[in-house]
Order: C-alpha cells, then structure tokens, then sequence
C-alpha cells in the first residue's frame, strides 16, 4: 500500500508543478525549427568544399555534377556553353538550370540575366528574371546585386525607385564602390 502512495503522491506533486514560461517554450520552439536561410547557406557551404576538393579533375567535376553539386554544375555548364558545338552548348544550359535550381548565386545570376532580358534563346520573362537575379543578390553575390539595382532603376516594366535604392544601399553595405556610386547618382536625380 504504501508503495501505490508514494507513487501517487509523486505524480500528484509533478502535475502541480509549475508550468514553463511562455518564453522558454517559443525559445525551445525556435531551436527545434531550423532556419532555412541557415540550412541553405550551410548546404552552399559544403557543396563548394566538395567543389574544390575535386575542381582540378574533370572527370571527377562531372561525377560530382551528376550528383547535383551546384558548383559542379555551374562550372561544367560554363565549359560546355564556351563548346563549338551545339549539342554541347545544350548541356551546358542545362546544366546552368540545374545549377540555379541547386542554389548556386552565379547561376541563378546567369539565368536570371538570360530570362530577364530574353537573351540567347530564353523567352523574355522580366520579372522570373529579376526574381532569380534577387535569389543570387540575397546570397551576396556583387554582380547580382547591381543588377537587381540597376533592374529596378531604369527597366520600364520594374521601375522602383524604393527598391532600387534599397538594392544599391545593401551593396554599398557590402563594400561595393559601384553601388556606392550608383547610391550619389540616384540622389541627384530630381526626376526619377
């Protein structure tokens, strides 16, 4: 009997316990829930370990792009576009949307330059474009950002003075001395 009363007793005291605070459980929550800009910008991170790892071996490069390693992907594309031959130059499109699509900043900068303008061979789609070229200036890349910016300063169909400034403020951010230029010229712009 006595046993069966402790026992009671413990799990009388336990359900009165107090209860967590509010805070500690969203805290707990956030831990539990990865960040995905986190989680992409680690798997970034180890595809091009993986990338240098092997970049002097093309036939290890092409293994490794097989496998979806974006890097791999991009510089292979960029290989096969520089061919002569058609077929070639088709596997290295190909392999620049796959590469966009893995994450990879220069790619998803390529496609996104291609598609905005409708260049060599890709249908004129502005705003997939710019949103792909947003996707490589989210992850730093300069090029992408002064694009972007420039997108949104002088495209009829984008024109937004707001982000444009907002585009060429994070690349001065970043250090960039062209997006600092482009910074002063948007201040003495009385018109746009």
């Amino acid at each position: 009997m006595r046993p069966l009363l402790f026992a009671v007793a413990a799990a009388l005291a336990a359900s009165c316990s107090p209860a967590k605070p509010a805070e500690t459980a969203k805290e707990a929550e956030a831990a539990a829930t990865p960040d995905p800009a986190a989680a992409e910008k680690q798997k970034q991170a180890e595809q091009k370990v993986a990338y240098e790892a092997v970049k002097s071996d093309d036939a290890k490069v092409d293994d490794l792009a097989d496998t979806g390693n974006g890097f791999a992907l991009y510089h292979r594309g960029a290989a096969r576009i520089a061919s002569t031959e058609f077929t070639v130059q088709q596997g290295g499109f190909e392999d620049m949307e796959a590469a966009a699509e893995a994450g990879n900043a220069e790619a998803q900068f390529w496609v996104g330059q291609r598609m905005a303008y409708g260049q060599d061979g890709y249908p004129w789609k502005p705003n997939s474009g710019l949103m792909m070229m947003e996707k490589a200036a989210s992850q730093g890349n300069m090029d992408a950002v002064l694009a972007v910016g420039l997108m949104y300063e002088q495209d009829g169909l984008m024109k937004n003075a707001e982000k444009a400034k907002q585009w060429y403020q994070r690349g001065a951010d970043l250090g960039s001395d062209k997006a600092k230029d482009a910074l002063a010229k948007l201040g003495t712009q009385e018109d746009f």
